[in-house]
């Protein structure tokens, strides 16, 4: 399942991520580069594996070649509320992300489906995963040049205790 494309112009600190890349960027290595599509993801229900204080989350995505900046943000809320709006991680009685890991996946950017495995850490103040559904966000960003691209696949789905 192809989650919705998101077109995003250096949002939510890209700006920071990209700066190396933009500054060196010419117009003439730009030229030279073929074009490229905008990154995909997939997940399948069922695949948040908690285990105390982590969480692993299994997708799959898609990027293109000659990509020059990736960014992989995951997160696994459970608890009551609406889940699904900005901010919900304040009432998110459970709440992992890849933020408290540190760590940044190395993603392989050749055009062809790749299988991820990310680690999410739980936030101190919150309680730990429990088997049952909870709301898991895989975003993906991808750029080259000026032009940051973006898909994120956002669904409730089932954890499972390791």
């Amino acid at each position: 399942m192809t989650t919705p494309r998101t077109r995003t112009l250096l949002a939510l600190g890209a700006a920071t991520l990209l700066g190396a890349q933009l500054a060196g960027a010419t117009s003439a290595s730009a030229a030279s580069v073929k074009p490229w599509k905008a990154p995909e993801v997939s997940y399948t229900k069922g695949n948040v594996f908690a285990h105390g204080d982590s969480a692993e989350v299994r997708a799959k995505y898609r990027c293109s070649p000659g990509t020059e900046m990736t960014h992989v943000w995951v997160s696994v809320k459970q608890g009551p509320g609406d889940l699904t709006q900005e901010g919900s991680s304040a009432i998110a009685k459970a709440y992992y992300d890849t933020n408290v890991a540190g760590t940044e996946p190395v993603l392989t950017c050749d055009g062809k489906w790749k299988f991820l495995t990310t680690t999410v850490l739980r936030h101190t103040d919150k309680d730990a995963l429990q088997a049952g559904e909870a709301y898991v966000q895989f975003c993906l960003y991808a750029g080259r040049g000026e032009v940051v691209e973006g898909a994120s696949y956002n669904r409730m789905s089932t954890i499972k205790l390791a």
